[in-house]
């Protein structure tokens, strides 16, 4: 099964691409892929095994959906750790939600060994 070509995160739809690294000089051997929040593009390295390529495209989409709904207040340095993990689950409860929700084709691509 294919990578999606795009995802819906709340009112955003993200291209998703995939890119060797001889041809994209933000891939290395410390970066699989990358979200650009200012032009909606998911970029992922062709060269990785299927599975890392999935869970590349997960931690992608976590960033993507970081971009779209981290409107909160951020809590302070010196808050304690029950307030930072509130304010992070905050962040992305409704969006993993709608994710999940809204794109089937993603979900089905995740699923597939």
């Amino acid at each position: 099964m294919d990578i999606p070509e795009q995802v819906v995160v709340g009112t955003q739809t993200f291209d998703i691409v995939v890119r060797n690294r001889k041809d994209d000089g933000m891939l290395n051997d410390g970066t699989y892929g990358y979200t650009l929040d200012t032009e909606n593009l998911i970029v992922i390295d062709g060269a990785l095994s299927d599975s890392r390529q999935k869970v590349t495209l997960l931690h992608e989409v976590l960033h993507a959906i970081g971009f779209v709904y981290d409107t909160s207040v951020k809590p302070k340095k010196a808050d304690d750790f029950s307030t930072w993990e509130h304010y992070f689950i905050g962040i992305y409860e409704e969006g993993l939600l709608l994710v999940i929700r809204d794109n089937p084709d993603l979900l089905e691509y995740l699923r597939h060994a």
